[in-house]
């Protein structure tokens, strides 16, 4: 049990008998703070302290940097997936033209619009566009290098049930970005 001291003294004027004032008491426990607690007890603070700043901009930057990061490497891999659906469809393309020529095809080797199915790595100008980024500036586009390679195949059947066949097969591929090849996409077909 706590033990009790004098708050101090009161005084209040009582009208009563003798009409004299008479003091009172009033009593508190030990260690009870004499300062007012609850929602009056703020009322009188402006402001935050500087380690309450200090605390809430290091807990807002150790939430931001992560989630920022994150944005910007999303960016990045949507860019970058990107450029890979351009490039599977110029090299579809190409494997098309090539079919549509067919393997006795033949040709200049000049640039990639040549459809030459002759042994060998084709063309001699590799050079293509993959992505344009909508300015007069060319130095901005993305450029990679679209090759065929084609290869001569022949089965031969040991048991001469089956007459040898000789085929063409056929690795379209286009690599980027120009001089230092960071990716790569090929496709690979068989033509008769």
């Amino acid at each position: 049990m706590n033990s009790l001291i004098p708050l101090g003294r009161i005084r209040r004027a009582w009208t009563g008998a003798g009409g004299r004032g008479q003091s009172k008491t009033r009593w508190r426990a030990r260690g009870e703070n004499r300062r007012r607690r609850g929602p009056g007890a703020v009322r009188n603070q402006k402001g935050l302290t500087m380690i309450e700043v200090l605390v809430s901009v290091v807990v807002l930057g150790i939430v931001v940097t992560p989630m920022f990061d994150a944005f910007v490497r999303g960016r990045m891999l949507v860019a970058h997936r990107a450029e890979e659906r351009v490039a599977l469809r110029l090299v579809e393309r190409k494997l098309e033209q090539l079919l549509a020529a067919g393997g006795a095809a033949a040709g200049t080797d000049a640039d990639i619009t040549s459809t030459n199915m002759a042994a060998g790595t084709h063309p001699t100008n590799s050079a293509i566009t993959l992505i344009t980024r909508g300015d007069t500036d060319t130095s901005n586009d993305v450029i990679g290098d679209l090759t065929w390679t084609v290869s001569s195949i022949t089965w031969t059947d040991g048991t001469g049930t089956w007459d040898d066949a000789t085929y063409k097969h056929v690795v379209v591929e286009l690599a980027w970005p120009r001089g230092a090849h960071r990716d790569n996409v090929s496709v690979t077909t068989i033509i008769n």
